[in-house]
């Protein structure tokens, strides 16, 4: 509905679920460059509030940070709330929630491989753009949700980009330590 920027201009005729937070959406080229920069863990942030948007909107008593924990038993029913959500809302994108489901298993299994191949286990959140995208959309085409359109980093955002930036750069000389022995 609106941005960030405009949020003192909200229209107070609208009404709203006030059950419902304010969600923030993010554009996947920020999702993907958050989830790069923290080595993967913005994706685990990011189905932490996607859990907490949907117990709020269906008035359930769960757990988001259990939801997290066993991410293994929930991320596809998940996947599979928010392909319904954006559906119901005219979301005409492709989305393949068990095919997502299934590289993001796979590839987190990489982790456990020796440097520098370890790192493929980052990719794993290309797998959730689609879902990153119908979730956006259908929360665009719901007029009872607050929403604001995410502009640039914010402080928090930043704090995770320098962090991450910080920690990149001791990975790649850990990595040339490895390459020069």
């Amino acid at each position: 509905m609106t941005t960030q920027n405009e949020s003192a201009y909200i229209d107070e005729s609208a009404i709203y679920d006030a059950a419902i937070e304010p969600q923030y959406l993010i554009k996947e080229s920020k999702f993907l460059l958050l989830s790069i920069l923290t080595f993967g863990f913005y994706p685990i942030w990011w189905v932490y509030k996607t859990w907490g948007f949907f117990i709020q909107k269906e008035r359930s008593d769960a757990n988001p940070a259990i939801r997290v924990i066993f991410n293994i038993f929930f991320l596809l029913p998940l996947l599979n709330r928010i392909q319904k959500f954006a559906r119901q809302k005219g979301y005409q994108g492709k989305s393949y929630p068990m095919f997502s489901f299934i590289l993001i298993t796979v590839i987190s299994f990489c982790s456990l491989f020796p440097p520098p191949f370890f790192l493929i286990c980052i990719l794993t959140c290309v797998f959730l753009l689609p879902a990153v995208k119908a979730l956006n959309y259908a929360i665009q085409q719901s007029p009872e949700i607050l929403f604001y359109e995410d502009e640039g980093l914010r402080t928090r955002q930043m704090v995770l980009v320098v962090i991450g930036s910080i920690f990149w750069v001791f990975v790649v000389i850990g990595l040339i330590g490895l390459a020069i022995k």
